[in-house]
């Protein structure tokens, strides 16, 4: 019986693949509401919305739970996984980034307005390959959890801890460098939005000097270098997330151990070659080169991080900034506007090269781009007020408990991963890598990539803003939150010793269950507290991870682990642990939002 909920209407995804794809979820979860997935699977309604409809791919880990939980018949369970995948990956390949199809953009740059399209159908691109990898990474989080189990057994045996463990290394790196190229060409696309070319500015002669071929107003000649940089920015970009794309696809499969890695079907329209920068010499063109298989890596990831050596450095601030580009110096009538990249440097930037070529083990990315204008100072450097261990507290809208901001910066350049970001509140404890996007007065770390062990419901973070008070204090700025921090110990073994061991205590809810509560130790964000809960009719399993060591300990809420009867028991709220006296501790759950008294255990130690 199917049961009442808000109409669906049709599908609404991008392509028909997505559509199919939704359909088929609609039809295995017809019995259930958003509400009731989303209590039964710990994600969020609007989600579930966004899979039913098509508005976006489930995850291919989720996909999989759907067909083991709700496909009783085994035979019929096997058949409708490997529809599944075929719909899954036929709708992931749909999305698949299509390099530009105009070859000479590189020769003769963008216009304004033709940067900021190119720009934001980019960015499209970019989001909808960090959503797959949050899946992929979500997916291997599970798996390496001590009580993980292959839904469908009977298909594929699970592979070792240490495959699972590489996929997920390499799926935390490919999200780190779509993030960097999501950096670089939003700020392209930033740059071309304020820019606005002045008719009175332009010189005699200029003007006709920029129209194109097609008749469409360019850059005065003046920009003319700024503006093909910013046309070779956007290409590789394109190209390098075309081949992230089918590694990631692949990856995707090798996370929910596939049998074999299904064939990809081919993206909608071919993926022309990738015209490079401008040169002005002859010589053959470099050989496409064929994409290898994933596992291998070289290709990609050689893409992305030329890509970041070329977008994270000086070479961006100077050769995009289209707003503050200033003319050259007054010369000859007949001197060129600007002089075009030689041979030897532009193949230094075209994808071909990057396919052909691996990067000199003793090449560092954070110097300048080989083709930056010369003097142009490198990476700018993490100030050193900045770094060190940060913490601090605030309110969160609807709570009544403090939640919690911790941050650890270390030194660096802008374009690398400094900072190691752990939050907490009465739902989640969450902990990600953040990239550093600017360098200054304040620093700007960029959306972070989510790291293992985190629980609850953990969104990217978005942009971290952190300006200086004082030798002591900092200003955390994200959204529309404002908090002070202030300098924090940090220990590689935080908990104090009185805690570690072995507690006991009664649950005053139930007469007949109690609990046993194990502390090890650990730093911050590792150490872990593991519960067992015991009564006549449920035994639970759960743990909680460590995120402070101020005045007692501040534990992140417990995640299941293991419940009998199966979804019997469920997660609690983060906890705060009192220092021991004797041999008892007191420890207390967040408060509700209601206000209420919050749920309060007396430990003594185990004998």
């Amino acid at each position: 019986m199917v049961k009442a909920g808000r109409p669906q209407g049709g599908p609404k995804g991008q392509s028909e693949q997505a559509n199919a794809l939704a359909n088929f979820v609609r039809a295995l979860t017809k019995d259930f509401t958003v509400r009731e997935l989303a209590e039964r699977y710990k994600i969020s309604k609007t989600s579930w919305g966004e899979y039913r409809s098509g508005a976006k791919l489930i995850h291919l880990h989720l996909l999989k739970r759907l067909v083991h939980d709700l496909v009783r018949d085994e035979r019929t369970r096997i058949q409708r996984w490997e529809d599944a995948q075929s719909l899954h990956a036929a709708a992931v390949a749909a999305q698949r980034p299509v390099p530009p199809a105009n070859e000479t953009a590189s020769d003769r740059g963008v216009t304004p307005r033709e940067a900021v399209e190119q720009a934001t159908a980019t960015l499209q691109d970019t989001e909808r390959l960090v959503h797959l990898l949050l899946g992929v990474i979500a997916g291997l989080q599970m798996q390496l959890s001590p009580t993980s189990s292959s839904p469908l057994d009977g298909t594929k045996e699970q592979p070792g801890g240490m495959a699972a463990a590489s996929d997920l290394e390499e799926a935390e790196s490919r999200l780190v460098q779509v993030r960097l190229v999501q950096s670089a060409v939003t700020r392209v696309r930033d740059e071309a939005a304020t820019y606005d070319i002045d008719p009175a500015a332009v010189p005699p002669g200029a003007a006709e000097a920029g129209r194109t071929e097609e008749g469409t107003q360019s850059l005065p000649a003046r920009y003319a270098t700024a503006s093909r940089e910013a046309a070779v920015i956007l290409l590789v970009s394109r190209a390098a997330l075309a081949q992230q794309h089918e590694a990631v696809q692949l990856l995707s499969a090798r996370s929910v151990q596939a049998d074999t890695p299904r064939s990809l079907p081919s993206a909608p329209s071919p993926a022309p070659a990738l015209a490079g920068p401008p040169r002005t010499g002859g010589g053959a063109p470099a050989e496409s080169g064929t994409p290898r298989r994933s596992w291998q890596r070289l290709p990609v990831v050689v893409a992305a991080l030329v890509l970041t050596a070329t977008v994270s450095g000086a070479a961006v601030y100077t050769v995009i900034d289209l707003r503050n580009a200033k003319p050259p110096a007054a010369g000859p009538a007949s001197s060129p506007a600007s002089t075009p990249a030689s041979p030897s440097t532009a193949t230094a930037r075209t994808p071909s090269a990057l396919r052909s070529s691996p990067p000199s083990p003793s090449a560092s990315p954070a110097g300048p781009a080989p083709n930056a204008p010369a003097g142009a100072p490198g990476p700018a450097a993490v100030p050193k007020t900045f770094i060190g261990t940060w913490e601090g507290e605030f309110t969160e809208p609807g709570e009544r408990t403090l939640s919690l901001r911790r941050i650890v910066v270390r030194e660096g350049t802008v374009g690398t991963a400094v900072a190691h970001v752990l939050t907490l509140s009465r739902t989640a404890l969450c902990q990600s890598q953040g990239t550093v996007t600017s360098a200054g007065a304040s620093l700007t770390i960029g959306p972070g990539t989510a790291t293992a062990p985190s629980t609850g419901p953990c969104d990217p973070t978005g942009d971290i803003s952190l300006r200086s008070n004082d030798a002591d204090t900092l200003t955390w700025t994200s959204g529309s939150t404002t908090t002070t921090l202030h300098h924090a110990a940090s220990a590689d073994r935080a908990v104090p010793t009185p805690y570690l061991g072995t507690w006991r205590a009664q649950d005053g809810n139930d007469p007949t269950s109690s609990v046993r509560m194990t502390i090890q130790q650990g730093p911050l964000g590792q150490a872990r507290a593991e519960f067992s809960w015991d009564g006549d009719i449920h035994h639970c399993k759960g743990v909680s991870i460590l995120a402070s060591t101020g005045d007692g300990l501040k534990f992140g809420p417990e995640t299941v682990t293991a419940s009998e009867p199966a979804g019997f028991c469920t997660q609690t709220p983060s906890r705060i642990i009192s220092p021991p006296q004797a041999d008892t501790m007191h420890v207390e759950w967040f408060t509700p939002p209601d206000g209420s008294q919050p749920r309060a255990f007396a430990f003594h130690r185990a004998g």
